[in-house]
């Protein structure tokens, strides 16, 4: 076993060699998929979503990138074609690696129901930083260099890279560090500035990344005496002006207009989701008397004042409750207390304005839409039945049907799938903190439902994307264009 045993070699043990190339490459890949992991679980996907696709992704990008090397540069392999194999050796080309990955990404996460556009914006913009990385495993092979330059060009430099690039007997231009400062400031300017100031729709931040590696692959390429070439062309100028001019004009929306029926341009209906009370059903009344009349027996020395009361609208009846009582008292109390509220519910619930009018036309046009509440679920169909909005939904959740119930997002989450949707274009409408909550963890997109004004404040601190007083509203939001998450989430 030899550790360093040259500039390539991390560790040698017999004719087993671990390379220095191919553990940066790794180690290139594996940051970019953590940084995406960690954008995809904001938005609310499944971690295994994400991790079967790297783990095929991973493969598939090696092949593409080293075929794409082996085509443009076969006459190194014709004599001895096995050698196409020896990928340690080197000999990767970025572009294949991009193509052979988008090709599989586009089948994937189609079979997934993944917005191809919004997966993109989190996949792209980290590829710079695994490009950035990656470079370093071209300076310890010697390869991606330029011109020969004097030794005075490395006046001031770190030592090892004056000696890295002193190559057949003469110092290059460190191209490769040229391109890897350019993907660092790529990656800092798309996530840090274009994509709080400059981005306006989906696909914009992957986009930003194939136009500005696609400059700053022109210009290092330009520089380069080893490129891949096609008769007198540089092959990786050639594809980077191609992406240059894909990423401007996706920036500009000519993909949106030209391909707007095809995934992953194709625009779809969002999914429309509510929570039922102080939303679809005015049950202010009722939850109000219900807990009253629980605390009367229960803790009959208790005065509950009009803003404990307010607090109780959202939480469950277990958080509730374990805010004054025994735990082993819970179950007994809640039951009074369902006990009581169904006894009295058509009695005491009432109806929001507008709220059937607005449900028929999303009905009548299309729009996928689903209950999905707190609150059991035999609770939550009688609420429906009592104005007939029953007849609207395909889909409808209680607490028990749920992994958790809000501010976790599981719910929304488990409405989409029994819709046959994906849950990257979602609405989510609700007049609790709970209900914003939940929408903030998965990215979709909340609308606080406010018919009194006092309640008005204390919601909009929690940043809901729209804040309506009346249902009717609802009808001229979802006729807008555009993203139906939040875009916050980032």
């Amino acid at each position: 076993m030899e550790f360093f045993p040259n500039m390539r070699t991390v560790l040698s043990i017999g004719n087993v060699t671990i390379t220095w190339y191919a553990l940066i490459i790794l180690t290139g890949a594996f940051v970019a998929y953590y940084l995406t992991l960690r954008q995809t679980r904001k938005w609310g996907y499944k971690d295994e979503v994400f991790e079967n696709f790297f783990l095929w992704l991973l493969p598939i990008a090696f092949l593409g990138a080293r075929i794409y090397y082996v085509i443009f540069e076969w006459e190194l392999y014709v004599n001895h074609p096995i050698s196409a194999l020896y990928i340690w050796e080197g000999g990767l080309a970025i572009h294949g690696g991009i193509i052979a990955g988008v090709i599989f990404g586009y089948f994937y996460f189609r079979h997934y129901k993944i917005n191809g556009l919004h997966i993109a914006d989190a996949i792209f913009p980290n590829l710079m930083i695994a490009q950035a990385i990656g470079r370093w495993g071209n300076f310890m092979n010697q390869e991606a260099y330029g011109q020969v330059v004097d030794a005075s060009f490395y006046e001031g430099w770190p030592n090892f890279i004056k000696e890295g690039m002193l190559i057949n007997g003469a110092y290059r231009q460190p191209t490769f560090l040229f391109e890897s400062v350019g993907n660092i400031i790529g990656f800092c300017l798309i996530q840090f500035v274009y994509r709080k100031h400059g981005r306006r729709k989906r696909g914009d931040l992957a986009f930003a990344y194939l136009a500005w590696y696609g400059m700053v692959r022109f210009f290092v390429e330009g520089m380069r005496t080893d490129s891949l070439m096609l008769g007198p062309i540089r092959v990786a100028q050639l594809i980077s002006l191609l992406g240059v001019l894909l990423g401007v004009l996706g920036i500009l929306g000519v993909f949106d207009r030209l391909f707007k029926k095809v995934w992953p341009f194709r625009k779809e209906k969002p999914a429309v989701i509510f929570d039922l009370d102080g939303t679809l059903v005015d049950t202010k009344a009722l939850i109000y008397a219900s807990f009253q009349h629980t605390f009367k027996k229960y803790k009959p020395e208790y005065v509950l004042s009009d803003e404990e009361l307010a607090s109780f609208l959202g939480p469950t009846l277990k958080t509730t409750f374990q805010r004054y009582f025994d735990e082993d008292q819970i179950d007994e109390i809640i039951a009074y207390y369902r006990s009581y509220n169904h006894e009295h519910h058509d009695q005491l619930v009432q109806e929001f304005p507008n709220v059937k009018k607005t449900l028929a036309y999303l009905k009548e046009e299309g729009y996928p839409m689903a209950v999905m509440s707190n609150k059991l679920g035999d609770t939550v169909k009688m609420g429906l039945k009592r104005f007939g909005y029953d007849q609207y939904f395909d889909v409808v959740l209680g607490s028990e049907e749920i992994e958790a119930p809000k501010p976790s997002p599981s719910g929304i989450l488990k409405a989409c799938e029994l819709l046959h949707v994906g849950h990257d274009d979602v609405i989510y409408i609700g007049d609790a903190i709970t209900d914003i909550e939940a929408c903030k963890r998965m990215g979709a997109f909340s609308v606080a439902f406010v018919p009194e004004e006092e309640k008005a404040e204390k919601m909009r601190k929690t940043n809901p994307c729209v804040m309506i007083k009346d249902m009717k509203e609802l009808v001229d939001i979802v006729k807008e264009e555009q993203e139906w998450n939040d875009v916050t989430i980032y």
